[in-house]
Parts: C-alpha cells; structure tokens; sequence
C-alpha cells in the first residue's frame, strides 16, 4: 500500500479505456460525466447570453 508524507492514502485517478469504448458500466458513468464537464463553460455562456438579451428570438406583440 502506497502512503504519502503525512500517512494518507492517494486516491487513484479514473483513467478511461484507451479505445474509447466503455468496459462496464463505471466506465459508461465516468465518460458522461466527462463529456458534459468539458462543455459545462459552453452551456454557461450560452445561458448568460440569453439572460443579457431576454427579447432575442421573441416577436413584439403590438
């Protein structure tokens, strides 16, 4: 068992399947949370532009 300075235990780090195919269902789990987290900024933009223009795509009503 490996222990750091301090006497803890390092957690191991997720690494994904080298082919990209998931090999249960951790794995499944794992990867989908990783595609959404890379796009998570990108959601955010989005959603912070639309809140700055709340007409846009809206037709006035006269």
């Amino acid at each position: 068992m490996t222990m750091t300075d301090a006497g803890v235990k390092p957690i191991p780090v997720y690494a994904p399947p080298a082919d990209g195919k998931p090999r249960n269902a951790v794995d499944a789990k794992w990867m989908k949370l990783h595609r959404a987290a890379l796009h998570y900024m990108d959601r955010r933009a989005e959603a912070k532009a639309k809140e700055a223009d709340p007409h846009d795509g809206v037709e006035a009503r006269h």
